[in-house]
């Protein structure tokens, strides 16, 4: 077993791995430690940082920058190793995140890399399936890593006279609201492990009830309606539903016949926590209209 690190002494803990410094945007350093691995059967990408700001705001250098990490340099590992993973049929593990399906403000650039890493890996399996390579895409909500630190270092702070000040509090409240406080990346590996065995070759794994809540709703309205709700959650003007969006408190008040598809996508959001920019008696009234439609 090979692993790399751009800080190889985070590594010691690992028993029975040869250990090496690599960084991902570096071709030399990754030639070099590629060449270590030998006839591998497993390839874990889980190089990645997040830089958080709005898209006006962000610097494009340190969005370049990520990008480099998070999609360039798994890309360049990715084929260094492929030519002995294809004939080995082995397994490549890329770590997305919940943000490679879904944005939260100011997670934008982060969620494009990661948006990225579910494409390549999509790609890959199409690419690689004849010739037995599997492939599992991670989403992991929030979890005690080094995660946030590392984006806080490379994180423009907020400008106090940001055009955007006035919504800070609300995004802050709508996403740490639905996230977990940071739970034990141990479920993570415990994913990832749990599945090498499965038999399925190409697997999605929400990783952590935060992940699985999100990305239950976002499945259930669909890509469209989950973005209009979001940016009602996130204060934005909203006066009229669209087919299969989640209605708002007034609307449901207003029609005296719900439309199914619509009480069906409301449902769900009340199911997986997001209605907590509802009043209580907002979502009373709305478990009353529920349980008259049954």
């Amino acid at each position: 077993m090979v692993a790399s690190d751009p800080h190889p002494e985070r590594l010691e803990p690992l028993v029975g791995a040869e250990t090496y410094r690599m960084d991902v945007r570096e071709p030399e350093e990754v030639a070099y430690v590629t060449s270590k691995a030998g006839d591998i059967d497993l390839l874990v990408n889980n190089a990645g940082y997040a830089v958080f700001g709005s898209i006006e705001e962000t610097p494009l250098a340190a969005v370049e920058q990520m990008f480099a990490v998070n999609v360039v340099g798994l890309s360049r590992v990715t084929k260094a190793l492929l030519p002995t993973l294809r004939a080995r049929g082995g397994t490549v593990v890329n770590l997305s995140s919940v943000a490679g399906r879904m944005v939260f403000p100011e997670s934008g650039y982060y969620a494009a890399s990661k948006y990225a890493v579910e494409a390549i890996s999509e790609a890959l399996y199409q690419e690689c399936a004849t010739f037995g390579v599997r492939v599992r895409v991670v989403e992991p909500g929030s979890f005690a890593t080094r995660f946030l630190e590392t984006a806080n270092e490379v994180s423009e702070p907020r400008d106090p006279d940001s055009p955007y000040r006035a919504l800070h509090d609300t995004w802050d409240a709508r996403k740490f609201g639905i996230l977990e406080p940071p739970q034990d990346p141990k479920m993570v590996v415990d994913a990832i492990v749990a599945s090498l065995t499965d038999e399925r070759p190409f697997l999605r794994l929400a990783v952590g009830p935060d992940a699985e809540r999100l990305l239950a709703l976002r499945d259930a309205v669909g890509p469209d309606a989950w973005s209009r709700f979001s940016g009602q959650r996130n204060a934005a003007p909203y006066a009229t539903g669209y087919a299969g969006d989640v209605y708002t408190p007034s609307e449901l008040a207003a029609t005296e016949a719900p439309d199914p598809v619509r009480l069906a996508a409301t449902e769900a959001a009340l199911r997986t926590g997001h209605l907590d920019h509802w009043s209580e008696a907002e979502r009373t009234r709305l478990v009353e209209v529920l349980a008259a439609a049954r």
